[in-house]
C-alpha cells in the first residue's frame, strides 16, 4: 500500500512538471504569445511543480500539514521580494508554532509586530484566543539589528486551506511602504491556493489508500502496528487493544504500546535494531498475563528500497502452547494407561510359564485365572487403542456412519442386558424407561457404543442404587433424547466443563475409577456426526449425575 502511495505522489509530481516543461517548450518555439497573463500562468505551474516536488522529497508517504505550510512559505521567494516571510500553525493541544525567515535585516520589534498581526488574524478566523505563552518560536535567516529604526509598512496574510481545513497562516512583510498592492496579494493568494488545492487532491488519494491499508490490517487476526522513523504510531488494528489490555474508548499512542509491553520487551530498542540492521527480528515467546505472543519486528521500505517505517506483528500462540502442553500430558497419560495392562499381560504370562515348568501337577485354577487376566488386560488395551483410532478419525473428518432405520429401544435394551451382570456385582439395578418400540434413523453400532460408554461410566462411578435409562421424544423440536442417570459420586462443577474435552480425566479422589476420558470424546464425536448433542448434568459431588444425548428425528 505504501509503495502505491509513493507511486501516486511521483505520478502527480511528474504530471505537473511535464506540463510546465511542455508549456515552456512551446513558448520557446513561439507557438504561444509572450503575454503577461500566460507568463504568469507558466509561473504558477512551475511554482506548483516545485511545491509538489519538494513535498514528495521531504514528506514521503505521509502528509504533514506543518511541513506543507513550511514548503509553501519557503518557495514564495520565487514570486516576490520581502523582508520576512513567516507562517503560523496550530498543533495538538492548542499550541501555536511561529516560524519566521528573515530575508533582509530587520529588528526584534519588526518580528514581534509580524507575530502580533498574524496571531490577531488567526484568532479572527478561528474565533478563539491563542495564548502567547504557548507559542513555539523560531527565527532563521539574517541576523536582527535593533539599531535599525524600521517597522512593518507593508504586509499581507495568506490562509492555507487543505481539504477544506485551515492548516496555517502565511505572512509576507516589508519595511517598504506600498510594496504590496491588492493585485499582488490576489495573485499570490491564487497561486498559494492552487498549490494547496493540488496538495488537497493528493491528500485525498493518500487517505483513500490509507483507508484500504487500514481495512486490510483491521481484518487481521494478529495484532499489527506501524511506526515511522520518529517512533510515532502510524497504523494499528483493534486486536492490539485486546492483547495489551488497552481500553476501547482510549486513543492509542506509542506510549500505550510501550507501557503494555513494559518489563517484557523493550519495543523501541528492538525497532531501532531492526531498522539499523535492516532485517526482521523475531521474539518467539513473549508472555503477557494469560497470553503467549510471538513478536516479529521488521523494517518497511519504499519502492526504492529506502527504509521509511517499521512494523510489528503480534501473533497469539496461546492456543498452540496450550495444545503442546496438552499433548505432553496426553503422552504421559497414555504411557500410564498402556503400561498397566501390558504389565498385567507380562506378569500373567511369566506366572503361567513358571507354573507350567514346575512339577507335573499344574494348578488348573491358577492357569485359568492367569488366562482370564491376560484376556481382560488385552481387551482393555484393545479398547483404548480403538478409542484412539476413533478420535483420530473424528478429528480428520474421516468418521463415517452407517445410517439406517433401527429400533432405538431395542438398542437400549441390548446394552442394558450386556451391562446388567457387571452392575449386579456392585449391587446396582439397571432400569429402562421407554416405549415398546421407536424407529429412528441412526448408526446402530455407533449409538450402541455411545450407550455402552455412558452405562459403563455410570457403573464405574456408582457403588449402590440404580441406573435409569430413559428415552424421550420431542415431536415439536424433532429430537429423541436418551439419558443415563445414576446415583453415584456425581461430577463437580469444574469437571463438568471438561468432561467431553480430549485428554481430560475426572478429578475423582479414587484413582481406581479414573480413565482416559477418550470414551466421552468418542461419544461426543459420534453424536455430533448424527447432528445431535451430548451433555451432562449433576447437582454436585456424591449426588449422582445424568448423561444424555439427542438424535434428530428424520425429516
Amino acid at each position: 500500500m505504501i509503495v502505491n502511495i509513493l507511486l501516486i505522489i511521483d505520478f502527480l509530481m511528474l504530471a505537473v512538471v511535464v506540463s510546465a516543461y511542455i508549456y515552456a517548450s512551446l513558448r520557446e518555439r513561439k507557438y504561444l504569445r509572450q503575454e503577461a497573463g500566460q507568463s504568469l500562468e507558466l509561473q504558477q505551474k512551475v511554482y506548483q511543480a516545485e511545491v509538489l516536488k519538494e513535498i514528495g522529497e521531504r514528506i514521503g508517504y505521509s502528509l504533514d500539514t506543518n511541513k506543507i505550510v513550511d514548503i509553501i512559505t519557503s518557495s514564495l521567494g520565487n514570486l516576490l521580494e520581502y523582508d520576512t516571510v513567516s507562517y503560523m500553525v496550530l498543533v495538538d493541544g492548542g499550541k501555536a508554532v511561529f516560524k519566521c525567515h528573515v530575508e533582509k535585516t530587520v529588528n526584534h520589534q519588526f518580528i514581534e509586530e509580524v507575530k502580533h498581526k498574524m496571531r490577531m488574524s488567526y484568532e479572527a478566523i478561528l474565533d478563539s484566543k491563542i495564548p502567547s505563552q504557548s507559542m513555539d518560536e523560531s527565527i532563521t535567516g539574517n541576523i536582527l539589528d535593533d539599531s535599525l529604526k524600521v517597522k512593518v509598512e507593508s504586509f499581507f496574510n495568506l490562509p492555507v486551506v487543505i481539504s477544506q481545513k485551515l492548516v496555517g497562516l502565511i505572512n509576507v512583510a516589508s519595511k517598504e511602504r506600498g510594496r504590496y498592492g491588492e493585485e499582488q496579494a490576489s495573485i499570490l493568494y491564487t497561486i498559494t491556493n492552487q498549490a494547496a488545492t493540488a496538495v488537497s487532491k493528493l491528500q485525498a488519494v493518500l487517505q483513500s489508500e490509507k483507508g484500504k491499508l487500514e481495512a486490510v490490517i483491521y481484518s487481521l487476526a494478529d495484532g499489527v502496528i506501524t511506526v515511522d522513523l520518529n517512533n510515532q504510531l502510524v497504523v494499528y488494528n483493534p486486536v492490539i487493544r485486546d492483547m495489551l489490555g488497552i481500553a476501547q474508548d482510549k486513543a492509542i499512542t506509542m506510549y500505550d504500546i510501550v507501557d503494555g509491553l513494559a518489563g517484557k520487551v523493550d519495543l523501541r530498542t528492538k525497532i531501532e535494531q531492526a531498522v539499523a540492521e535492516d532485517k526482521a527480528i523475531t521474539l518467539p515467546e513473549v508472555y503477557l498475563k494469560d497470553k503467549a505472543l510471538e513478536l516479529t519486528i521488521a523494517p518497511v521500505k519504499d519502492n526504492q528500497g529506502v527504509i521509511i517505517a517499521a512494523s510489528a506483528v503480534f501473533h497469539d500462540i496461546t492456543t498452540e502452547k496450550t495444545l503442546e502442553k496438552t499433548r505432553q500430558e496426553f503422552t504421559a497419560m497414555m504411557v500410564h494407561e498402556l503400561r498397566a495392562p501390558l504389565t498385567a499381560v507380562r506378569w500373567s504370562s511369566e506366572s503361567m510359564i513358571k507354573n507350567l515348568s514346575l512339577a507335573s501337577g499344574v494348578d488348573q485354577s491358577k492357569v485359568k485365572d492367569t488366562m482370564l487376566t491376560i484376556e481382560t488386560a488385552s481387551g482393555n488395551m484393545l479398547e483404548l487403542v480403538n478409542d484412539l483410532l476413533d478420535v483420530a478419525k473424528i478429528e480428520s473428518g474421516k468418521f463415517e456412519l452407517n445410517l439406517q432405520q433401527y429400533d432405538i429401544v431395542e438398542v437400549i435394551n441390548d446394552q442394558a442386558k450386556v451391562f446388567r451382570p457387571q452392575a449386579e456385582i456392585k449391587h446396582l439395578t439397571i432400569n429402562v424407561i421407554a416405549p415398546p418400540k421407536y424407529m429412528l434413523k441412526f448408526d446402530r453400532v455407533r449409538v450402541g457404543q455411545v450407550l455402552g460408554n455412558l452405562i459403563s461410566n455410570a457403573i464405574k462411578y456408582s457403588d449402590s442404587g440404580q441406573i435409569d435409562i430413559n428415552l424421550g421424544v420431542n415431536a415439536e423440536e424433532k429430537i429423541a433424547t436418551v439419558s443415563v442417570k445414576d446415583t453415584g459420586i456425581g461430577v463437580s462443577r469444574e469437571d463438568l466443563a471438561d468432561l467431553f474435552s480430549k485428554f481430560k480425566q475426572l478429578k475423582s479422589g479414587d484413582r481406581s475409577r479414573k480413565g482416559t476420558g477418550l470414551g466421552l470424546v468418542v461419544s461426543k464425536g459420534i453424536v455430533e456426526a448424527h447432528g445431535g448433542k451430548i451433555w451432562a448434568e449433576s447437582p454436585g459431588e456424591n449426588l449422582g449425575s445424568t448423561f444424555a444425548f439427542s438424535l434428530p428425528l428424520e425429516k
